[in-house]
């Protein structure tokens, strides 16, 4: 035998083994598009010094502009999944592979869902569903069941563990709080108009207040407000809404960190995409199913996030979970073995202002502990027993 070929069999029997990848399916549950805060404008009045801006809906809504951060994301995900092999390159997918399902109890959410599906399949006829407004669906909202129940003081506890020495405050939260006092009532703090939040007695309760009110500015922007009305104009650029975001920031990177308000809160949303993912028949799929997709909130991510063990940072970005982000699990196939990939689609906050370029971006993620399996996935059965450890076993069960 020619030594060339021997040389060549040798490299092969010692190589690395060759991944034979093939995506299966996909579970995405995607924050819905811009919204105007969800407390009135008289409501939120106490805290400015100046009236706030008017929205073209009414509070907490979908607006127009919103609806296309949605389609943007959409357009976005089906050419992704296009390119994959997970949706066809023409026509439409088959009977059930591509569902949504929305939470019911908010116009956004529904809206979002009905676009999003619009995108995933155009011209197809794909039907968004949602579960009656009341009750609310658990799935998005927890179960009040005894089983999943967080007392407030085990809530506390959980976030002061994730907090750990550094405290739930820091040095970056209490200066965008300062930046955040200027823009909304420069002179309260000396007996002018609005609250004055620098001042607060508990400053662990001035940073939740800070970090609502620090988004509503950036929905502001991401709106397409005319600059003078981002802010009182004090907040018209990507920079000054970016310096006041730490509060916003600060808690829900917090809520990524706590896996047991995860366990709890998030266990019937993460029983469904474990049994989505495994092609386990559902009250929202069946094993047909390639893509569901599920229209919440930016808390259903971080509550995902949580309990599977993720957490991000997106470069340059004010916000980890602003308006129309998806975080995506892939189900992965390799000779038999199954992977979980998970990934973040976003929208920069200059995209959602503009809706130019017309695709989001997107980053790869992995499992804490667990990114074994190709492009750093983890094992679905290890994820699924990682998880299932986690949560109470009464707690969302189908």
């Amino acid at each position: 035998m020619p030594r060339t070929v021997v040389f060549l069999l040798l490299a092969l029997a010692f190589a690395s083994p060759a991944w034979a990848l093939k995506l299966e399916r996909v579970v995405l549950v995607q924050r819905h598009g811009v919204r105007p805060p969800t407390s009135s404008n008289a409501e939120l009045a106490k805290y400015a010094a100046a009236p706030w801006p008017e929205w073209s809906v009414p509070p907490g809504e979908l607006t127009p502009h919103g609806g296309e951060t949605v389609r943007l994301m959409g357009e976005t995900l089906r050419a992704a999944y296009r390119a994959k092999g997970l949706l066809p390159t023409a026509g439409c997918p088959g009977p059930g592979e591509v569902v949504v399902w929305a939470d019911g109890t908010d116009q956004r959410t529904r809206r979002t869902g009905e676009i999003l599906a619009a995108a995933l399949a155009p011209g197809c006829g794909v039907k968004t569903g949602w579960a009656a407004p009341q009750p609310r669906d658990p799935i998005f909202g927890g179960s009040d069941g005894p089983a999943c129940r967080l007392g407030d003081l085990e809530f506390r506890a959980a976030i002061l563990e994730a907090a750990g020495s550094e405290g739930v405050d820091t040095p970056a939260t209490r200066a965008a709080i300062r930046r955040l006092q200027a823009i909304i009532a420069p002179k309260a703090c000396e007996g002018g108009a609005g609250a004055c939040l620098t001042g607060a007695a508990n400053a662990q309760s001035a940073i939740f207040v800070a970090a609502s009110l620090a988004e509503d500015l950036l929905l502001e922007y991401a709106e397409g407000m005319p600059a003078a009305d981002v802010g009182w104009g004090r907040a018209a650029s990507e920079a000054k809404i970016a310096a006041v975001m730490p509060t916003h920031e600060r808690v829900i990177s917090l809520m990524r960190r706590t896996p047991r308000l995860g366990a709890h809160a998030g266990a019937p949303m993460a029983r469904l995409v474990l049994a989505a993912l495994a092609g386990e028949p559902t009250a929202q799929s069946s094993p047909a199913t390639r893509i569901l997709a599920l229209a919440g909130h930016d808390t259903n991510l971080t509550l995902m996030a949580g309990l599977f063990g993720l957490d991000w940072t997106l470069p340059g970005e004010p916000d980890a979970t602003a308006p129309a982000t998806a975080l995506v699990f892939e189900l992965w196939s390799d000779k038999g073995g199954l992977f979980v990939r998970p990934m973040i689609y976003y929208e920069p906050l200059d995209q959602l202002r503009s809706l130019q370029p017309q695709r989001a971006r997107k980053i790869a993620l992995s499992f804490k502990g667990c990114a074994s399996g190709p492009m750093e996935s983890c094992p679905l059965q290890t994820l699924r027993q990682r998880a299932e450890a986690l949560m109470p076993p009464d707690c969302g069960a189908a």
